[in-house]
């Protein structure tokens, strides 16, 4: 999925949602993984104008995510054993 911004939005809003949908993803038992990097390479160019009218994005954006969902092939049985007895509270 592609989350991104008109220019009359806010810039953190494609990262807001782009956020709730991995929690969305996780919550059905999917992995998630956050693409940042991406989104340069279909801001310009023509092969990126025919890119965004195929898929119907409207808007060139300077900020946007994509978020990869999909089943893991790997099943943790246990996790990490931390202690907390070196943490201290700052007053």
């Amino acid at each position: 999925m592609f989350f991104y911004g008109s220019p009359y939005a806010d810039p953190a809003d494609p990262i807001v949602a782009a956020t709730y949908a991995m929690l969305a993803g996780e919550s059905l038992g999917l992995g998630t993984c956050m693409l940042g990097a991406v989104h340069p390479f279909i801001q310009n160019g023509k092969k990126t104008r025919i890119f965004r009218e195929k898929y119907g994005i409207k808007y060139p954006s300077h900020e946007g995510l994509f978020v990869i969902f999909g089943y893991s092939n790997v099943h943790y049985k246990k996790g990490v054993k931390r202690t907390f007895a070196d943490i201290h509270r700052v007053r």
